[in-house]
């Protein structure tokens, strides 16, 4: 069996997006779809599906629009959400073919990821065995609108393409502020400074992001949160929240665990909730990742029996 793939896969609409596949290095127990988080790409996470592979897992991961090495639209930019969530799910039901019907799948989405994945489970709710969230927030109406409608003037403003750095500053910078002293703008992704210094120097990695996209993603992430959405999922797939208890996006675990009761309240029949102290947003990357990921592979296990 080939063990690894590589192509680009087109979309509906014409748009080509980098894709791979890497096949389970002994006999298949699942799939994993990996979404990756804004301005990163699929590559970041090799090591990881070599784990995976290792497990028994097949995985296939592939770059969002607007991300990656070798792109065809404007980086940085996505006309909406939904056009994400739709290639996923066009990228999964293809090269799903290619497994055993049998094969159960297991979403796991980062940070933006996490919130196409929570749209994808909303969508699509029987396209996925297992969802588990890394690094994602909770953004309730009431904290949600207003910053919602601020983001809509600017889009009409400034144009739905134009990539700000104040915009991107006030997405990311402001996650920054509890971290002292700042070594870096990007200290708040992570407490293992090799990690944060790759992400730096990486070329496809940390670029500034559209004004339609941060609106995009931030008004998901508010409606995605909802009892009416969450209630569209399948009430019967097993979601598993990560969160490092140092990560300013999910409030510093709060988040995390107000997504949590949310979900519960809304039906989910199986949700857990697991915080890292002294981790910040990467959990997956951060230090003694290592037992992150054997927290995770043990709760993938118990979902496959």
């Amino acid at each position: 069996m080939v063990k690894y793939e590589a192509m680009k896969m087109t979309m509906t609409d014409g748009t080509r997006l980098e894709t791979k596949v890497n096949h389970a290095n002994r006999e298949a127990i699942g799939i994993v779809h990996i979404f990756h988080g804004m301005a990163e790409h699929m590559d970041r996470y090799e090591p990881l599906v070599d784990k995976l592979n290792d497990y028994g897992y097949h995985v296939i991961r592939h770059n969002h629009r607007g991300h990656g090495k070798d792109i065809n639209s404007m980086r940085g930019h996505f006309d909406a959400i939904d056009q994400v969530v739709t290639d996923a799910y066009e990228i999964l039901s293809t090269l799903r073919k290619d497994f055993s019907h049998d094969l159960p799948c297991i979403i796991i989405g980062h940070s933006m990821g996490s919130i196409i994945a929570r749209q994808f489970a909303q969508t699509y709710p029987k396209a996925l065995q297992g969802l588990i969230l890394s690094g994602t927030g909770y953004f309730p109406k009431w904290q949600g609108y207003p910053s919602v409608a601020a983001l809509k003037v600017i889009t009409l403003l400034f144009g739905r393409k134009k990539c700000l750095d104040w915009v991107n500053h006030l997405v990311t910078g402001r996650f920054n502020k509890q971290f002292k002293p700042q070594r870096t703008p990007s200290d708040w992704i992570s407490s293992n400074r090799i990690e944060v210094d790759k992400y730096i120097k990486d070329t496809y990695s940390g670029f500034n992001v559209s004004n339609q996209l941060v609106y995009s993603v931030t008004h998901s992430m508010m409606k995605t949160g909802e009892l009416k959405n969450i209630r569209r999922m399948n009430p019967h797939v097993p979601v598993l929240l990560l969160s490092g208890k140092d990560d300013p996006f999910g409030e510093n675990g709060k988040g995390i665990h107000r997504l949590a009761r949310q979900m519960k309240k809304a039906g989910i029949k199986h949700v857990t909730v697991q915080t890292y102290p002294h981790k910040r947003h990467e959990v997956l990357f951060d230090k003694d990742y290592e037992r992150v990921w054997k927290d995770m592979l043990g709760w993938m296990r118990r979902q496959m029996i």
